[in-house]
């Protein structure tokens, strides 16, 4: 059984918010992603990484104090330089079962931004049991990276990025039918995605005024730089997380009337949860039925 980590067990137990019934295991997944929020602000803190609630988890905070009723996942952002910090220090700092998730660190993994797993449980998409990637509860980590000033650099920079992601999923392609053994030699997914990044970090943070999430295919994405100038801590559940100063022209500029509760599917779809069993153990089962 996963260890939760808090003082009120009564957290745990299935309620009524807004109308809307918190089951018992979602609770269980919250308790889980609560503790890999503060594995993960433990270490921000120590090192002097700047982070703040993003998404769904900002609006959280802000309406609800905590989750989303509905919602069944953390999401936290950093600017690109704290990332690569942490990305270097993540198998110094995280020890099972926590995980840092990247293209990195699991050779199965193909997302552009960072999760931190617990590798003792399990949250495997409804659709799809075969991925082999790590698949234990986690919480997400975007990447804020500097954005050009001039509307004609920002046009030929998007334009390269695109061309570089559209590169990383062709490797990906291949990485599914050329052999493990012969692709671990060439590893094409890890050079486009160097390349990808060393794109990204053309911009400096410090000589830009916006950021984007020009890693993950969102419209309204561009953000001017003061949003994130200072750091507030707002109440989530039992804990306080760090977000950004601009945090209401953020969530406008995203969701519009974001006080206003709207009931949408999370990004990651359909999920199974187990807080009790490693989704290691559940796919071997599975492989072997």
């Amino acid at each position: 059984m996963t260890q939760f980590n808090i003082n009120n067990q009564s957290f745990l137990e299935e309620e009524y918010r807004s109308g809307y019934l918190v089951s018992r295991l979602m609770k269980q997944v919250w308790a889980c992603e609560l503790d890999l929020l503060n594995e993960f602000l433990r270490v921000c803190e120590k090192y002097k990484l700047k982070c703040w609630a993003d998404s769904g988890t900002l609006i959280g905070t802000i309406r609800h104090k905590g989750f989303i009723p509905w919602d069944d996942d953390i999401d936290m952002v950093m600017l690109r330089e704290d990332y690569d910090k942490l990305v270097k220090i993540a198998p110094l700092e995280f020890k099972e079962p926590y995980f840092l998730q990247t293209i990195y660190s699991d050779y199965f993994c193909s997302h552009r931004h960072g999760q931190l797993h617990n590798i003792q449980t399990a949250a495997l998409p409804t659709n799809n049991y075969k991925k082999k990637c790590c698949q234990g509860i986690f919480i997400d980590i975007f990447i804020l990276d500097g954005y050009p000033n001039s509307v004609r650099t920002a046009f030929k920079h998007v334009k390269k990025v695109r061309l570089k992601k559209n590169l990383i999923k062709l490797s990906l392609i291949l990485k599914k039918y050329i052999p493990r053994p012969l692709y671990k030699k060439c590893r094409f997914d890890l050079m486009f995605f160097r390349s990808y990044e060393k794109t990204l970090r053309q911009f400096n943070i410090n000589n830009s005024d916006y950021l984007a999430y020009i890693s993950l295919n969102l419209k309204e994405n561009i953000k001017n730089k003061d949003f994130y100038s200072q750091t507030l801590y707002s109440d989530f559940e039992y804990i306080k997380i760090p977000i950004p100063i601009g945090y209401d022209n953020i969530l406008r500029i995203d969701f519009g009337d974001y006080m206003t509760p709207k009931k949408e599917p999370t990004m990651h779809g359909s999920m199974d949860y187990n807080v009790e069993r490693s989704y290691k153990e559940i796919l071997k089962e599975l492989h072997h039925s």
